[in-house]
């Protein structure tokens, strides 16, 4: 198009392509020096000409960048803050892993400044002064030194730093509570736009703003159900008429005549039996992990409430943001309850219910055929990036299969693609991993057969992909496909499930760790 300044106008922000600027610097040096001048692209002053319309693209690329920035979907990094700022929501810090220790040794040993260690080498701090109990033991939190996501599988903390003469031993019961990392571009630029909402018109959309932008609280969600009945969705499996509920709010008696909407399809709820079944009036046929709803999805939670799940923040504060947004006379679901008193009138107090969020363990086991390129540095860049895709999934949203390939794909180049991928299971139960040896064709001894049962996908070094266990006996396992020679340590990994989609439940949330992805290659 023809060289135009650039203007903000009721269009927005137009500015000149490079090609026009250049257009333009040419068509006024001609009617300076005459149209018989010599501006071929090889010409000096065609090239003088080219630089000066670099240089002002470049400033109106920079201009543009300025516009967009006061819009949060466009702004990044320090523009980003600054939107934040006139909306009133700041971009959340790193934090610290916690974990809950138990302090063992000689009764009355005080311990200051303590320091302990996990598997990985991470240093975790004790509280200032620890005083191990009359029993010899004594729990307390663990700080990691090092800010950010550091994880700790149960029993990985367990070396002692800074011996003190009485202190004996150290160990973590539970997995570390990872710390986050400065919140991203991506997840803060969503939370503006619900930030955005806290002073609107719909209450719900308020109380769920005021409780994302709560200090401390990485994820959050709300529920409404403002139907006479209790609903609920999620996913299920279907017989004939039985239906039972996978995932989702449970069933209570107040749903028998409900409409019950299967993958779609509208179906009346005959009676229910208890809160994991229903019976339908007719046959939905049969069906594995299908969704569901009942009610005005997604609502869920007992009638005339809200359900509010969140994932850090203090109680006190999350109840605090629900009781100073939440509608007049809704019941505040909940199994974390927290007395609230009226800022204003202090003779007021209300009960605040909310629950907090759940994790669903996620284990991934991926077979790839290294190509050119290959090193074990992209082998720990799939690990990476497959956890990293668990940990971003939304709150009750399922795992979707497919998506795995995507975040495992993330770590190939796509000029060069550096591996392929042969299999991909997954599942909620934890894999067994033994020592293994051949004993046959298609049969592998193992040490324990603990969990090991026919159907189940089994991967490891030897084992052709996408083979699955068709027999156990004792510690004899018969596969669907032959192996090649195992020696007496090969692992093998076996996994409850496998090609499917993986429901997660309306409170809860995947999470994966590094220990739990398995990247093998064939």
């Amino acid at each position: 198009m023809a060289y135009t300044p650039a203007t903000i106008g009721v269009s927005g922000l137009i500015i000149p392509t490079y090609q026009d600027i250049i257009a333009y610097l040419v068509a006024q040096y001609q009617q300076i020096y005459g149209p018989t001048v010599y501006l071929a692209p090889d010409s000096a002053d065609y090239q003088d000409l080219a630089v000066r319309a670099l240089q002002a693209s470049d400033v109106n690329q920079a201009v543009a960048a300025v516009y967009l920035a006061f819009n949060p979907l466009y702004a990044i990094g320090p523009s980003l803050d600054l939107v934040g700022v006139l909306i009133g929501t700041a971009r959340k810090n790193a934090t610290f892993s916690t974990a809950q220790v138990t302090i063992s040794g000689t009764s009355g040993t005080v311990i200051t400044n303590g320091v302990a260690q996990d598997t990985s080498s991470n240093l975790w701090n004790l509280p200032g002064t620890v005083t191990i109990g009359l029993g010899g033991t004594i729990v307390v939190n663990a700080t990691a030194q090092q800010i950010g996501v550091i994880t700790a599988n149960p029993g990985a903390i367990n070396r002692i730093a800074t011996p003190v003469a009485g202190w004996t031993g150290v160990t973590n019961v539970a997995a570390a509570v990872a710390g986050q990392p400065v919140e991203a571009d991506s997840a803060y630029r969503a939370r503006l736009l619900v930030a955005q909402t806290k002073p609107s018109l719909t209450l719900l959309a308020g109380t769920a703003a005021a409780v994302a932008g709560v200090s401390g609280v990485t994820r959050s969600v709300v529920y409404e159900n403002d139907n006479g009945y209790t609903a609920s969705y999620g996913f299920c499996n279907t017989s004939g008429t039985s239906v039972t509920r996978l995932t989702g709010y449970p069933f209570d008696s107040s749903m028998a005549g409900a409409a019950m909407i299967i993958n779609g399809v509208s179906y009346a709820i005959a009676s229910v039996g208890g809160a994991s079944a229903v019976t339908l009036s007719s046959s939905a046929g049969s069906l594995t992990a299908a969704n569901f709803a009942i009610g005005n999805f997604p609502s869920q939670g007992p009638k005339n409430s809200i359900t509010t799940v969140v994932e850090g923040g203090s109680d006190t504060d999350v109840a605090s943001a629900i009781y100073g947004n939440a509608g007049i006379g809704a019941l505040t679901n909940g199994t974390t309850s927290v007395v609230i008193t009226d800022p204003v009138n202090g003779n007021l107090s209300k009960a605040i219910g909310f629950d907090r969020l759940s994790y669903t363990a996620i284990y991934i086991g991926i077979t790839v055929h290294p190509l050119a390129g290959w090193s074990t540095a992209v082998q720990a860049q799939i690990q990476t990036d497959l956890v990293n895709y668990l940990n971003s999934v939304g709150i009750g949203n399922a795992i979707i299969y497919g998506e795995l390939y995507g975040a495992a794909l993330q770590a190939s180049a796509n000029s060069s693609p550096t591996f392929s991928i042969r299999s991909l299971v997954s599942g909620t139960q934890a894999a067994a991993t033994t020592a293994t040896f051949s004993s046959g064709a298609n049969t592998i001894t193992v040490a324990v057969a603990t969990n090991i049962a026919n159907g189940q996908a089994v991967v490891g070094t030897g084992i052709a992909p996408g083979t699955t266990v068709s027999g156990v006996s004792g510690t004899t396992i018969t596969l669907s496909a032959n192996t090649t020679a195992l020696g007496s340590s090969t692992p093998v990994t076996f996994f409850a499930t496998g090609t499917v989609d993986i429901p997660i439940n309306y409170d809860s949330a995947a999470q994966g760790v590094n220990a739990n992805v398995a990247v093998m290659t064939v």
